[in-house]
């Protein structure tokens, strides 16, 4: 023991010291505890007194069971290895003993158990410990001998959560490591063909699946005890898989069971497991306070979120709706814990564990047309799954989609509980996932437009006392000027963002046509065709993947690009689809979400098969890429070079560190490089419709709100067309015309549809989601077809055949640009 002093004294304690008569020198600054023989001394709850009968302040309280409140400091009794040294006095929660030990038995199976499991501590610094990086890693026999050695120490270094007790437990296969283990497999080939053995069986069975504690530690990979961390559960999915098929599997015989009553019973294994899980879920499954910094008794959760039964409606009552409830009364820091572990999942029973929560919530919304309690508590379980699968991307984003939902809510109440949450305290626009694209869009029309009608209000208020104010925003532009006459007027608007915000009307000077609808769709196509012009040098372009980028070269400052960031605002606040072509990484980035190697591969496939290429080399790194941390651009025809990292010049990539090289080459590729560029067109876009109900939006669906669906599909725009002023759609002309369609060549259908709607693209539900009408234009004439764009309305004259149809339409198509009344 060291001293304030400096000088230093010893006590071992060579004899066995009665409770009570512990001594410690003055100043002492280790705390010893005394183990006999056959049991473990109780310290007395009085502090430590020096020679001079003073308190000190290196006093301990409580007994053995009760942690130190004393300082740990690094040293060695020649029989157990010390910790690391602590900094101050909360460190020696980690070490210090909790459970009460009754002999040398259980004081040699926590020190087993911490050597072999670790106490489930984070970033532990026992180095006694399996939880500590620097700790053992010892086979069982090597590690029960050092369990023992370090049990006969009168010093003991123990983790608050070291002292576990491995219950009874369910492993598809046995490890053969521990008596306590119920060997699944090996036990249903035995009940195959013995009665006594089904007994068993259905037993242990009820038993572990019944019991919170077995539950959590079973199914463990290889079978063998573990101890769950942050990062693994520990659990065996495959195993989980295996064993329910196995116990479930229809047309199963009945197991020799014998009721209460002295009765054979039909009952078969599966439902044994049904009924257990039943019992498990009746009683309290939510773990205890005081077992936080556990996380073993979370386990069984997994367990239970992957059993195939959730699907079927008969345990919707008994299991489903009180597992549902049990998660979502778990804090936040488990819940998170529960959507990082059931990343373990393989793809398909992660599948199947997400469809059974759709089944239950689309039979409670379909059938039932209710949303209760039930429906809500499913709905934020289902958000723990989609953020376990925004982690791994295990399924498509759109297996989340729930039709019911999407069909049958009504989203205009709905939406206005989200913007009212006193009123109630759930709503699907506070869980988006299970939204598609197509409602959220109407959502963010419906948040447009009550905007909208509240600028109008102001005008109009404004306009009574103030002076007169137009309640729309207007822009007049001439075709020759598009650009300049835009940015113009965009930027007269800087000061009074308001303005912004009030309904769009465009007039093109010259052109009679009043916009109802249609000339802003012409407007925003034919503007984001010039912006998107190389001449421009705002953007550059890849022959390859067909897509715009920022110019890192650009000489227009930053005012250009937040201007054509609100422009693009603007389509989306007034429900226009435009024809821009950016990668979906300029998606992510609108979306807040951090580019990654995997976002060069649609942007510049060739370079990320490069980098990917460097990643994956086993050879000589150095010798073979001969790269350096520099990155080389071409600037107006010159090839310059930038250093990635300071002394990147002179520092060669390697095996070592090439994986920083490749993130630091993509960090300036996709943000450093177009910082200035990029944040003012991100910036113009969010002061234009940017807000909570943008929020909504994962990166792929605002890349379909603003191109709309890039399939075309005219069969499904036959199928919701209708017919008015004599035509129907039995017509001979009607038949023609859709016959004249679907031979036309894509680029032909483009035209069509911009002839048609003022756009060539598709709404973001495809073309079956439009309105669509074709009216007879009087009899046969040489007159050609025409369009009321605002309202995807054409307009036919009664053609004589077919050919003749063809001809005017054709040209109609190509001749598509103006807008005149008529």
């Amino acid at each position: 023991c060291q001293s304030k002093r400096g000088r230093r004294g010893y006590s071992f304690f060579p004899r066995i010291v009665a409770p009570g008569q512990v001594r410690a020198e003055e100043g002492c600054t280790w705390l010893l505890y005394v183990v006999r023989p056959k049991a473990l001394l109780a310290l007395s709850e009085q502090p430590v007194t020096g020679r001079r009968g003073k308190n000190r302040s290196c006093c301990w309280k409580g007994s053995l069971g009760r942690e130190s409140n004393r300082t740990m400091q690094d040293g060695h009794d020649g029989a157990a290895s010390s910790p690391h040294p602590a900094s101050s006095p909360s460190t020696v929660n980690q070490f210090a003993p909790n459970p009460d030990y009754d002999s040398c038995r259980s004081l040699i199976n926590s020190y087993f158990y911490q050597i072999t499991l670790g106490c489930g501590t984070v970033h532990c610094t026992n180095r006694n410990c399996f939880s500590c990086p620097e700790g053992p890693r010892l086979d069982p026999t090597s590690a029960a001998l050092l369990a023992v050695k370090l049990a006969q120490s009168t010093t003991h270094y123990l983790c608050a959560g070291a002292a576990i007790t491995i219950p009874e437990s369910l492993q598809w296969t046995d490890s053969g490591q521990s008596s306590e283990v119920v060997a699944l497999k090996t036990m249903m080939a035995k009940a195959a063909s013995n009665a006594q053995a089904q007994v068993e069986l259905s037993a242990a069975v009820r038993r572990c699946l019944s019991n919170p504690d077995s539950l959590s530690w079973s199914f463990l990979k290889e079978g063998k005890p573990s101890r769950a961390t942050e990062d693994q559960s520990g659990i065996d999915c495959s195993a989980v898989a295996e064993a329910y098929a196995a116990m479930l599997k229809p047309g199963q015989a009945p197991l020799a069971i014998v009721n209460s009553r002295g009765e054979l019973t039909d009952s078969t294994l599966s439902d044994v497991v049904a009924a257990a899980l039943e019992d498990l879920c009746r009683g309290a499954i939510v773990p205890a306070q005081g077992t936080a910094h556990k996380l073993e008794p979370l386990r069984l959760f997994v367990v239970v979120l992957l059993f195939p039964g959730l699907m079927e409606p008969e345990y919707h009552n008994t299991i489903f709706k009180k597992l549902c409830a049990a998660i979502n009364s778990l804090s936040q820091e488990q819940r998170d814990m529960i959507k990082h572990w059931m990343r373990e999942c393989p793809a398909n029973m992660f599948r199947d564990t997400i469809v059974a929560f759709q089944q239950f919530i689309t039979i409670y919304v379909n059938e039932y047309r209710c949303i209760d309690d039930h429906v809500a508590s499913a709905t934020k379980v289902l958000g723990i799954l989609w953020g376990t699968n925004q982690m791994a991307h295990l399924v498509s984003f759109k297996e989340f989609y729930n039709d019911a939902i999407n069909e049958l809510v009504d989203f205009t109440e709905d939406f206005a509980r989200w913007k009212d949450t006193q009123r109630c305290s759930f709503s699907f626009c506070a869980h988006p996932y299970v939204l598609d694209p197509g409602t959220k869009s109407k959502l963010l029309q419906l948040d447009a437009n009550n905007q909208m009608r509240s600028q109008i209000r102001g005008a109009l208020f404004r306009s009574i006392f103030g002076g007169s104010e137009c309640p729309y925003l207007i822009l007049k532009v001439r075709r020759e000027h598009l650009i300049r006459d835009t940015l113009l007027q965009i930027s007269a608007c800087q000061h009074q963002q308001e303005d912004l915000k009030k309904p769009l009307k465009v007039i093109f000077k010259g052109e009679e046509g009043i916009d109802e609808g249609g000339v802003q769709k012409e407007f925003f196509q034919l503007i984001v065709r010039q912006m998107f012009d190389l001449n421009y040098g705002m953007f550059i372009y890849d022959e390859e993947t067909r897509c715009f980028w920022f110019s890192s070269t650009a000489l227009e400052n930053a005012r250009e690009f937040n201007l054509i960031g609100k422009v693009f605002g603007l389509a989306i606040y007034n429900s226009v689809i435009l024809d821009a072509h950016f990668p979906m990484v300029v998606y992510k980035k609108l979306m807040g979400v951090k580019p990654t190697l995997e976002d060069l591969a649609d942007f510049a496939p060739a370079l990320h098969r490069g980098l990917q290429m460097l990643l994956d080399f086993q050879g000589d790194v150095e010798e073979v890429f001969a790269r350096t941390f520099v990155a080389d651009y071409e600037e107006y025809g010159t090839m310059k070079t930038i250093e990635l990292c300071h002394g990147g010049a002179n520092r060669n990539v390697s095996q070592n560190n090439r994986e920083e090289y490749v993130e630091l080459y993509v960090k300036w590729l996709l943000e450093d490089s177009i910082q200035a560029q990029f944040s003012a067109f991100s910036e113009g876009f969010h002061e234009v419709c940017g807000g909570a109900a943008l929020r909504m939006f994962i990166p792929e669906e605002l890349e379909l709100l603003i191109c709309g669906s890039p399939s075309l599909d005219f069969m499904a725009l036959e199928e919701v067309t209708s017919t008015e002023d004599g035509f129907t759609r039995d017509h001979p002309l009607i038949r023609a015309f859709w016959e004249i369609v679907h031979e036309m060549s894509l680029q032909d259908k483009k035209k069509l549809l911009f002839f048609c709607t003022g756009s060539d693209r598709s709404p973001i539900k495809g073309l079956g989601s439009m309105t669509f009408v074709i009216s007879r234009n009087g009899p046969d004439s040489d007159r050609l077809p025409t369009a009321h764009t605002c309202f995807n309305h054409l307009l036919l004259p009664e053609y004589s055949d077919k050919e003749k149809l063809r001809v005017c339409l054709m040209t109609a198509i190509n001749n598509s640009e103006g807008f005149g009344l008529m």
